[in-house]
């Protein structure tokens, strides 16, 4: 009678045990092992050293997992049981599978047939997950060549525009359509092994160096990062299912590989190695206790303590690049004010990259450390040019001087692409906030940023100069700080001496000028996200922005459209359609939108009002308690009239002014949004419990509707580039989206509240209460324009 035994294995999920008999030990049982290759059923060759080695068949039928995770093991040990003995450990030499049942995973991706991950969405890029558990353009096609880069990137972005659903949820339930059926498709653990082989591959033939990353350096980083972003999610994954540990271990160990590689050459790129370090950071419940050790190293290699003073040999020269209506009196201050003399051009000195403003040159009246000058080389500049100082060795520092233009001149500016050149310390003196600042340190990783938190200040003399700035005071205390070998925090007090009164100063710990040392800068370095979904950070990186950043950048500004309101039609009118119909889903979907009259939310009661403008501004707009503004300027306006003839009792018209026609239409729709919401608050119609009487929690139920409307597949940096010009053209501080977004939780998802909850209010509140003290001041600051939309400036129209 054959022996009973138990063969061990290490699966995805966890220890497997697989049932079996033993058909020969010792010498016999590489030929039974070969007698039985061509019968139905599964053998496996265990072999030892100087041991007896052991023929198995393995009990039918097997799950198709075990399978999977049996074949990984081929060449790798297993243990072998035998009723009442101890384990003994074998290497599984060989597998055989012939004619054999196998169980089919329950909810797993189907085996036999690909499956379509847009749902048929009408003009989605195609992405397929195939049968043995990879990514292809095609459903009848492995990936390969640029095929395979395509399926990747696109795998990325589907990946990106997920919010708390992993590997384990293919698809996730609809929002909008509970009839439909949950689909319960998933990823295997087994499968995951092959996703992981298809991103490390991927990495292999885009790798820095290499001959594809030579010859396509953007491409390769593209594919390189769309790698990472799924490894990332193979880790985020483990958290929902364990068996998916060894997945993430492997995956993990990818990613440090790929962050030790991403330096030393042309074709590398420091943004993607600091975007991967904070994947890891985010996913640090995931990893084992030695990968959450060196993530934590390599985290704190992020921040410096101080400027590498010993590596700044020789002068220390500094470029100015501010907006010619600045220019000329900052030049003025060095002199009078601060005792710097204007000395004729160095030899050694680059031409001024824009051409048309040549350098002036100004030495300090302190030394270097070491004895040396410190030199300040001034121009005008304009955004396509304002960071290309970046890019020369011969400069340590800049400064950046201009308006912020609603975040206009800032995504034009990111859309140029410079690479930092030697050691940097950078500060922007345009309005920034923490969500710009980090925009700023993905563009240039390895600068120390100071960026200004709020508007900096400036004054202007009887002729129409700068006679005194904030930027040009906290830029000069910050080189007499360095001339000392300051650290960063050093430097950070020095600044806060020199910055000017600010409504919130109040606020322990509020400085004009975060930089490197600054607790919440640190703190959001070494807060790890505790939940393995995606967030602010947890996203791909693309490095094909330019086109995103113009669009982004034209969305706010005016443009005369050449007709009558009344005459604009096409795409611009379609997009305001869309902008009412989404208003109609957040009123139905959202528990904040239930005091409407007549339970008017769930009547459709936002439609399309067309366009207006300054020339043709609507009339019988119902304003209540709103601040008096001039409607024909805003950018958007709802207009609330009740009438016995909607059901409910309400109609709504959604307009907006011609000349943003051209707008996209998701920027579009989160104006709409803020100014209906904004109005239903100044008219009554939305109230209950104490957080909504007051301005801050009015405030925060606008930001959590446009988080929620702002939940669909796009590019993210498309989508933080469309939330942070919503939240300038209302006056809002820089909140961090992914603050506000966890605040719509599975729970809320649960009561259908996709566009922010009562519940998730009282979260946001206290999560910025805790968190972000000053952005928390400014929600609730007395000012009745903080949260409304901003008059658009048209010049002299």
């Amino acid at each position: 009678m054959p022996t009973e035994v138990i063969v061990r294995i290490r699966s995805p999920r966890g220890i497997v045990d697989l049932p079996g008999t033993v058909d020969a030990v010792g010498p016999a049982a590489s030929s039974a092992f070969e007698e039985r290759k061509s019968t139905p059923g599964i053998h496996l060759l265990a072999a030892a050293t100087s041991d007896s080695d052991y023929a198995v068949s393995l009990q039918a039928p097997v799950p198709s997992e075990s399978l999977t995770a049996l074949r990984e093991r081929e060449g790798k040990p297993v243990l072998v049981i035998f009723p009442g003995r101890t384990p003994v450990r074998r290497r599984l030499q060989a597998v055989s599978v012939s004619t054999v049942e196998v169980v089919p995973d329950q909810g797993v991706a189907s085996q036999a047939a690909p499956l379509d991950l847009t749902a048929g969405r009408e003009g989605a890029a195609p992405l397929w997950l195939l049968p043995v558990g990879v990514f292809s353009t095609s459903p009848a096609l492995g990936p390969d060549g640029p095929a395979a880069r395509d399926a990747l990137v696109t795998a990325a972005r589907w990946i990106s525009s997920r919010r708390t659903s992993t590997f384990t949820q293919l698809f996730p339930p609809s929002a909008f359509h509970p009839e439909e059926p949950v689909r319960k498709e998933r990823l295997s653990a087994g499968r995951g092994m092959a996703l992981l082989d298809q991103a490390r591959g991927a990495i292999e033939v885009a790798a820095v160096g290499g001959e594809e990353a030579k010859r396509d350096p953007v491409g390769a980083a593209t594919l390189r990062s769309a790698a990472v972003t799924v490894l990332s999610h193979l880790i985020a994954t483990s958290l929902d299912d364990r068996g998916f540990a060894p997945v993430a271990e492997r995956a993990a160990e990818e990613i440090f590989a790929l962050i030790e590689r991403e330096a030393g050459d042309e074709t590398a790129r420091p943004a993607l190695r600091a975007h991967a370090i904070h994947l890891l950071q985010l996913r640090a419940p995931a990893l084992t206790a030695a990968q959450q050790e060196r993530a934590r190293g390599l985290v704190r290699g992020l921040l410096r303590e101080a400027p590498p003073y010993d590596e700044l040999t020789g002068p220390w020269n500094f470029a100015i690049c501010s907006a010619s209506e600045f220019h000329e009196g900052e030049c003025r201050i060095l002199v009078s004010t601060y005792g710097f003399k204007q000395i004729p051009l160095p030899p050694e000195a680059p031409p001024s990259p824009s051409g048309w403003s040549p350098y002036r040159a100004f030495e300090a009246p302190f030394k270097t450390p070491a004895g040396e000058p410190i030199r300040v080389f001034a121009r005008t500049a304009m955004p396509r040019d304002e960071n290309l100082e970046m890019g020369m060795t011969f400069f340590i520092g800049l400064l950046i001087n201009r308006h912020a233009q609603l975040g206009a001149f800032d995504l034009r500016a990111a859309a140029v692409k410079v690479r930092q050149e030697g050691y940097k310390l950078m500060m922007n003196s345009q309005c920034a906030g923490l969500t710009t600042r980090f925009a700023i340190s993905q563009m240039f990783p390895d600068a120390d940023i100071y960026s200004s938190w709020d508007s900096t200040y400036f004054r202007v003399g009887s002729d129409g100069a700068v006679s005194s700035s904030e930027g040009i005071d906290c830029f000069v205390a910050a080189l007499r700080g360095m001339s000392e070998r300051a650290s960063h925090a050093e430097l950070d007090a020095r600044i806060r001496k020199a910055q000017w009164h600010h409504p919130q100063a109040q606020v322990p710990g509020f400085t004009q000028f975060v930089g490197p040392s600054h607790p919440l800068v640190v703190a959001r370095y070494s807060d790890v996200n505790r939940d393995g979904r995606a967030d602010y950070y947890d996203g791909f990186l693309d490095f094909q922005l330019t086109e995103i950043a113009e669009d982004i950048g034209a969305s706010m500004t005016p443009r005369d459209p050449g007709v009558s309101a009344s005459q604009i039609s096409g795409d611009a009118a379609a997009g305001l359609n869309w902008a009412a119909g989404s208003l109609n889903r957040v009123a139905q979907y959202s528990d904040i939108w239930a005091g409407l009259a007549g339970h008017s939310e769930l009547y459709y009661v936002f439609q399309s009002g067309g366009f207006y403008s300054h020339r043709e501004p609507p009339h019988d707009v119902p304003t209540g308690k709103a601040a008096q503004q001039d409607l024909g300027r805003l950018p958007a306006v709802t207009r609330y009239q009740e009438t016995k003839d909607a059901l409910g009792g309400l109609s709504v018209e959604v307009m907006f002014h011609s000349h943003l026609s051209h707008a996209a239409q998701e920027l579009k729709r989160l104006l709409c949004a803020a100014d209906a919401m904004r109005r239903a608050f100044d008219l009554g119609y939305l109230s209950g419990g104490e957080a909504l009487s007051t301005p801050r929690g009015q405030r925060c139920a606008m930001l959590l509707t446009m988080a929620g409307l702002l939940e669909f597949p796009a590019d993210q940096n498309f989508i933080d580039g469309l939330w942070s010009m919503a939240l300038k053209a209302l006056r809002l501080p820089e909140v961090s989206r992914s603050t506000v977004r966890a605040c719509i939780t599975d729970e809320d998802h649960e009561a259908s509240n996709y566009y922010g909850s009562r519940r998730g209010l009282g979260q946001l509140l206290a999560a910025l209460e805790k968190s972000d003290p000053v952005t928390f001041e400014q929600l609730g600051a007395d000012d009745p324009l903080v949260g409304r939309l901003a008059e658009i400036d048209l010049g002299g129209a």
